[in-house]
């Protein structure tokens, strides 16, 4: 599901990272001293450069997700030169940052689609100076080997399977995900799912917890804007259902609305602003190896998840 950036919204904290290497960006080579915050400016400039102020503060946030983006991939394991899965990827604004954090690795994008708002993402991997191959299928039944990717992830990919598939629909995906991983190879999964929620969706599987966390969208919006977006996200949401016919259509929509416009009351009411999402959890794990995994399993009482106060 998209939602945005930010008129009203305070300051992105200042993120000094740059890549270690020069890029082709808007036709000239990069020095590798322009900073992440300086690429997300210049990408979000193009992403939003038809819209009408109000919607240029919404469609925004979808580069660099309030800072969340970029604190994911500070405190992920390096991806070195490894090959990268980016499930559920959308308009691919996860791997742009990935691409701009970790030049050398060898990153890959799916989604189920590629065609109406989605179309979106070569174009944006051009203009960030990223190279991936996107691929589009289903990430309940990936297209790839077992063992394919030294590492994986999914940014807020999660929900939207969630609300076209229900909870079976999540746990197939996060399934696939370690499926197609080699052995030690690492899963980064970010949702606004608990901490908890993930561990059940991981049980039973050959892996192991190495971090989890949780950061907040540096976001705030007035009324203007939140209820603006409270109309955008009701149609996404409605779409993501996937509906036979413009009557489910109508009905999800009205449904999201209304708990959409309920939230954003209820926030301003008590905080004075609205923040449309998180906090965002990151859960990242490790898979095992049979004898690992095994021996896990053999270790009765021990705890895989996450500490039950984190979530």
């Amino acid at each position: 599901m998209t939602a945005k950036g930010a008129a009203q919204c305070s300051a992105n904290p200042v993120d000094r990272s740059t890549a270690s290497h020069e890029i082709l960006w808007q036709g000239k080579l990069v020095s590798a001293q322009m900073t992440l915050v300086e690429r997300e400016t210049q990408l979000r400039a193009w992403f939003v450069r038809d819209c009408d102020p109000v919607r240029q503060a919404i469609d925004g946030l979808d580069i660099g997700w309030g800072g969340v983006q970029r604190w994911a991939t500070a405190r992920m394991p390096s991806l070195a030169g490894g090959l990268h899965l980016d499930l559920a990827c959308g308009y691919a604004t996860f791997l742009a940052q990935l691409g701009w954090r970790y030049p050398e690795a060898r990153l890959v994008g799916l989604n189920i689609d590629f065609q109406g708002p989605h179309a979106l993402a070569r174009p944006l991997l051009a203009e960030a100076g990223v190279r991936a191959p996107l691929v589009q299928a289903d990430a309940r039944r990936l297209p790839f080997a077992d063992g394919t990717f030294d590492s994986a992830s999914c940014f807020l990919g999660l929900q939207d399977v969630e609300i076209g598939y229900g909870e079976a629909g999540v746990r197939e995906t996060v399934h696939e995900a370690v499926r197609v991983l080699r052995t030690e190879g690492v899963l980064v999964l970010l949702d606004e799912f608990s901490l908890d929620r993930f561990a059940a969706q991981l049980d039973g599987l050959p892996v192991a917890w190495i971090d989890r966390a949780e950061r907040a969208l540096d976001v705030r919006w007035g009324c203007e804007i939140a209820q603006r977006a409270a109309t955008l996200y009701a149609e996404g949401w409605a779409a993501q259902t996937r509906p036979q016919d413009e009557a489910s259509r109508r009905t999800a929509c009205r449904d999201a609305l209304a708990r959409i416009e309920a939230e954003v009351e209820a926030q301003i009411a008590g905080q004075g602003y609205y923040v449309p999402f998180g906090p965002v959890r990151m859960a990242v794990i490790r898979k095992l190896g049979s004898g690992q995994a095994l021996r896990m399993l053999q270790r009765a009482g021990v705890d895989r998840g996450p500490n039950h106060d984190s979530g």
